[in-house]
């Protein structure tokens, strides 16, 4: 840190405050001073310590995604079954975007603004998005690999799976009643399902 820069407030914290700012007001919503009354520091000491709006969230994004990744998407890569593991993925999306105050996914309430954020914000997104995609792939693989599906039917079922995950977000963010969210979380269980019961059959 340069000489003159005193930290004067926990990044962590300020981590965690920003992102349940972001989480309630969307992007566009939190103005700076909205920043500065969360956090407790002025204007000036943010942008010193992240650089402006669109770092910080940058940053708040980089912390969401560490949980995604432990909780989500990395256990989709990393586990040895294909179907199954898809399937407890959208188990355990179902209880992250409806538990709690049911707010969703902060990705996704990212996403749903009409507004485009700013660059370096969309390319964490877009990185996200790029992620989700590869953990599916990775399982649909497996499945194939399995015999659960056609193999020449991963590149299609990968594109339909990101889709409803994506879908499901909005739809939170959407206010959708929390038994419909759970209702659509188990029209896609009973989806995959299918595709097992159809490559058995």
């Amino acid at each position: 840190m340069p000489p003159g820069r005193p930290r004067e407030f926990d990044t962590d914290r300020a981590l965690d405050d920003a992102m349940d700012l972001f989480w309630r007001k969307g992007y566009r919503e939190t103005t700076t001073r909205d920043l500065e009354a969360t956090l407790g520091i002025t204007q000036s000491s943010i942008y010193q310590a992240f650089g402006s709006k669109a770092a910080l969230a940058d940053a708040v994004l980089g912390r969401y995604q560490s949980l995604l990744d432990r909780e989500l998407l990395d256990p989709l890569i990393e586990r040895e079954e294909g179907l199954a593991a898809i399937d407890d993925f959208f188990v355990t999306l179902g209880e992250w975007l409806t538990e709690g105050d049911g707010r969703g996914c902060l990705m996704g309430r990212f996403m749903g603004e009409a507004a485009r954020p700013d660059a370096d914000v969309e390319a964490r997104l877009a990185g996200y998005r790029a992620k989700l995609r590869v953990a599916m792939s990775a399982a649909l693989r497996r499945a194939a690999a399995a015999g659960e599906i056609p193999a020449d039917t991963v590149d299609s079922r990968t594109g339909v799976l990101v889709g409803m995950v994506l879908g499901v977000n909005l739809a939170v963010l959407g206010a959708d009643e929390r038994e419909g969210q759970r209702a659509m979380v188990r029209g896609v269980r009973a989806e995959i399902a299918r595709w097992g019961e159809a490559a058995a059959a």
